[in-house]
């Protein structure tokens, strides 16, 4: 029953190759994670899809949210090849979003945890077609509903999700026994 699971990891865009993901297999992940459970229905996921040339676009709406913040805030060189890195070595990725109950029925966070699941059927539909996944979640991003340009008002972003074909290596992934994190009340 865990293998599935136990085989989710991240896998960093370092490790990605320019191998094409194909739109369909792209369609098929984001059919796993629209299957999410939510509380009420109110299937809170959203993603935008940047590919090919809609990743330049995706570092320009970056910069923008980011140079949108503090004025003492300005999107440098470093910035530029630290987010660049992942971006352009992604063959696609999903700006994750919130798309928060506009009757506010259930609590914020059921939503976010909803779209934490979705998120994860994503991710463990990866290993079935052989790619990989990692999901950022940078806080110059992440904040405030409306920062990201066109953003509803009850939507906010909740991170990249970077995917592309890749050649990791196995790395360990250690977790701590289960039982150390349950108590049992019987």
């Amino acid at each position: 029953m865990n293998s599935i699971f136990e085989r989710r990891r991240s896998i960093f865009p370092q490790f990605f190759t320019d191998q094409s993901v194909d739109r369909e297999v792209i369609e098929a992940l984001l059919s796993a994670a629209n299957a999410a459970p939510s509380h009420r229905k109110t299937e809170p996921w959203r993603f935008r899809v940047f590919r090919g040339a809609g990743r330049e676009e995706l570092m320009r709406l970056m910069r923008e949210v980011y140079n949108a913040g503090p004025s003492d805030r300005v999107w440098d060189d470093k910035l530029e090849k630290k987010f660049s890195s992942k971006v352009m070595a992604s063959d696609t990725a999903l700006a994750v979003f919130l798309h928060r109950d506009p009757e506010e029925r259930v609590p914020e966070w059921e939503e976010i945890a909803a779209v934490g699941c979705a998120v994860q059927n994503l991710w463990l539909g990866l290993d079935e077609v052989n790619l990989g996944g990692y999901w950022s979640s940078p806080g110059f991003l992440c904040g405030d509903y409306g920062q990201w340009p066109g953003a509803a008002d009850n939507e906010r972003c909740l991170g990249i999700f970077y995917l592309g074909h890749h050649a990791a290596p196995e790395l360990p992934r250690p977790r701590g026994p289960w039982e150390e994190k349950v108590t049992w009340v019987e």
